[in-house]
């Protein structure tokens, strides 16, 4: 009995130790770009990398991707007077800062895409109201051009539409982006078991060798 108990508790630590964590994947190439005329989707590599930006945010203070070094981050695209998607990210967003608002080392990007709007001034106001005031989650506005440059290279929807709730088309996601700045995975922020995937991914980032 002793050697059958001896060998199972051997058994059991040899599986414990070559088991593996989990892990976040990288987001590889072949991500949908553009459609073609007859419906068909075209693919290209694109680089899994976050993009350079310098923007303002809700304080007045110059924010670029170099303040997000080391740091794990989300980004989204909203705008303040969202009538439809949007409040329901933003209440999403609120779980993660409620989880992590404490934590230095991860940031919230909000970036609007209404920036002739959405002033640092309508974005402080914003932030208030969500009761919002700690300094990791910064709502960024901007040169329109910029901002939509920048929506593009993060693979995300953002254009100006007239014939949209107020007056812009945006997708819902959120995007995590890791320490090195490599871009970790697309999350719908508007469906809460998905932003709970992204909450749980992110504890898996934090405890990450770096």
């Amino acid at each position: 009995m002793n050697r059958l108990l001896t060998l199972f508790c051997l058994v059991a630590v040899l599986f414990s130790c070559n088991s593996k964590q989990p892990t976040v994947k990288v987001i590889g190439d072949k991500i949908v770009i553009s459609k073609t005329e007859k419906g068909e989707y075209k693919y290209d590599t694109v680089s899994a990398k976050a993009p350079d930006f310098y923007l303002l945010n809700q304080n007045g203070n110059q924010f670029c991707k170099k303040e997000l070094k080391g740091k794990i981050y989300v980004v989204d695209f909203f705008f303040t007077h969202c009538p439809s998607i949007c409040v329901t990210m933003k209440k999403n967003l609120l779980r993660v800062h409620e989880k992590y608002g404490d934590n230095s080392g991860v940031v919230l990007v909000s970036v609007s895409i209404d920036p002739n709007r959405d002033s640092v001034s309508v974005l402080f106001d914003y932030a208030r109201k969500l009761g919002v005031e700690q300094t990791n989650w910064n709502f960024l506005t901007g040169n329109k051009d910029s901002i939509y440059a920048l929506a593009d290279k993060f693979l995300a929807l953002a254009e100006e539409d007239e014939n949209s709730p107020g007056g812009f088309t945006h997708d819902g996601n959120f995007i995590l982006v890791d320490r090195n700045g490599a871009i970790r995975g697309f999350y719908d922020g508007t469906d809460a078991k998905s932003v709970d995937l992204m909450i749980d991914d992110i504890g898996l980032l934090i405890d990450e060798k770096q």
